[in-house]
């Protein structure tokens, strides 16, 4: 799915997405089960999908573009398809540990344990102030 010698982004065999889309290309796009627009009013818009499935797992991806360019996206990933109606009550600090194990795993698995390229990084990270865990991928100016 990931390209570690370019940062593109491939599902399936016809979708490719690249730090050169803009916000309509990748809205256009026909990915997931939904899409939610966040337009920040400063530059920034985010495009969340939920639930995109590729090669046997599914995805929810939040994309940011700054003046309308792909810059950055942050995901989960899961063997399962999400359930669009959860809500905290299952949380717990374990839960989203062992979801940044498997993203870790993920990567490792997906691109290698390398995180640093010359389009940009990707990283698995826990954020203890939000309760979650998520991937991150920055491309470079």
């Amino acid at each position: 799915m990931i390209d570690k010698k370019t940062g593109n982004i491939i599902f399936g065999k016809d979708i490719l997405i690249n730090l050169n889309l803009d916000f309509d290309s990748v809205s256009k796009m026909g990915l997931g089960e939904s899409q939610e627009v966040d337009d920040k009013g400063n530059g920034w818009i985010w495009l969340r999908i939920k639930n995109i499935s590729n090669s046997g797992y599914f995805f929810n991806i939040s994309f940011a573009f700054k003046n309308q360019i792909l810059k950055e996206l942050s995901f989960i990933v899961s063997d399962k398809r999400f359930d669009s109606n959860s809500n905290w009550s299952d949380w717990t600090e374990q839960k989203e540990l062992d979801d940044l194990e498997f993203y870790n795993d993920w990567l490792n698995k997906e691109i290698g344990k390398q995180r640093e390229f010359d389009w940009g990084n990707i990283w698995a990270t826990y954020d203890r102030k939000g309760g979650s865990s998520s991937i991150g991928l920055r491309y470079n100016e």
